[in-house]
C-alpha cells in the first residue's frame, strides 16, 4: 500500500505524465463511446433486417392467402351463375299452364336453384393474425396496410347482400316443403341413388307455377344473387386482385 502512494506522488510530480494520462484516458473514453455507438448501430440494422425479413415471409403468406381468395370468388360467382340461370328459367314458366313443361323439369329447375348455399368463404388466417396480433404495422407500403385494414368492412358489404340473398331461398325451400313433394322432386331431380322407397302422396310441386307466394319468393331471390354477380362480387374481386398487385410489387423490391 506504502509503495502504491509513492507511486501516485511520483506520477503526480512529474509536470507531463498527469497531461499524458489525462489523454490517454480522454482518448480511451472517445474510443468506448464510439464503439458502443457502432454496436448500437449494428444492432438497429440487425434489427432492421430481421423486421425486413418478417415482413416478406408475411407477404408470402398473405400472396397465398389472397390467391386462395381470388379463386373462391370466383368459384362462388360461378356458383351463383348457375342457380339465376335455374331461376330465370322458372320465372319464365310461373303462372303458366305450358303443357310441355312438365314435372321432371319443374322439379329440376326448382331444385337446382336452391340446392347451393352462395357464401364466399375467405382463407383469412394471416391477416387474422397480422391485426390480431397487432402486427400489421410490419407492412411497410402504408397503402397496402390501409388496404389490408379495410378488410373486414369489405366482407361485411358482401356478407350482407348474401344474407338478404339467403332470405328468399330459405323461404323458397319452405314454400316447397309446405306444397311441393320434396321426395317425389329429389328422386327427379338426382335419380335414387339413396335408394329411398318412391312417394305415395300423389301431389306434385308442378303445383308450385301457380303459386303467387313462390313467385314473389323467386323473383327476390333473382333479383338479390343478380346483384352479387353484378356489383358485390366483382367489386371483392377488384378488391383482391389489386391487394395482390400491392403484395407482388413489394415482394419483387425485395428480390431487385
Amino acid at each position: 500500500m506504502i509503495k502504491f502512494f509513492r507511486k501516485i506522488r511520483k506520477t503526480l510530480a512529474d509536470d507531463n505524465k498527469p497531461l499524458k494520462y489525462f489523454r490517454y484516458a480522454i482518448g480511451e473514453i472517445v474510443l468506448v463511446v464510439i464503439g458502443i455507438l457502432i454496436a448500437l448501430q449494428l444492432n438497429n440494422l440487425n434489427e432492421i433486417d430481421k423486421v425486413k425479413d418478417t415482413e416478406v415471409i408475411y407477404l408470402n403468406a398473405l400472396h397465398d392467402e389472397f390467391s386462395n381468395n381470388l379463386k373462391e370468388v370466383e368459384r362462388v360467382m360461378k356458383l351463383n351463375k348457375r342457380g339465376l340461370e335455374m331461376a330465370h328459367g322458372l320465372l319464365g314458366k310461373m303462372g303458366t299452364d305450358d303443357p310441355n313443361f312438365t314435372e321432371k323439369v319443374f322439379d329440376s329447375l326448382m331444385y337446382r336453384t336452391i340446392y347451393s348455399e352462395i357464401q364466399y368463404r375467405p382463407s383469412p388466417g394471416t391477416l387474422i393474425e397480422l391485426v390480431n396480433s397487432g402486427k400489421l404495422s410490419i407492412i411497410s407500403n402504408r397503402e397496402l396496410r390501409l388496404n389490408l385494414a379495410s378488410w373486414d368492412g369489405v366482407l361485411a358489404s358482401v356478407l350482407f347482400q348474401e344474407e338478404e340473398h339467403s332470405k328468399p331461398r330459405y323461404k323458397l325451400i319452405d314454400l316447397m316443403n309446405k306444397y311441393g313433394n320434396g321426395r317425389k322432386s329429389f328422386i327427379n331431380t338426382f335419380g335414387n341413388e339413396l335408394d329411398m322407397p318412391n312417394s305415395n302422396f300423389k301431389s306434385s310441386s308442378i303445383e308450385l307455377l301457380n303459386n303467387l307466394e313462390y313467385d314473389n319468393q323467386l323473383t327476390f331471390f333473382y333479383v338479390t344473387g343478380s346483384y352479387l354477380n353484378s356489383s358485390y362480387y366483382p367489386n371483392l374481386k377488384n378488391e383482391i386482385e389489386n391487394t395482390l398487385k400491392m403484395i407482388q410489387s413489394e415482394l419483387d423490391q425485395r428480390t431487385d
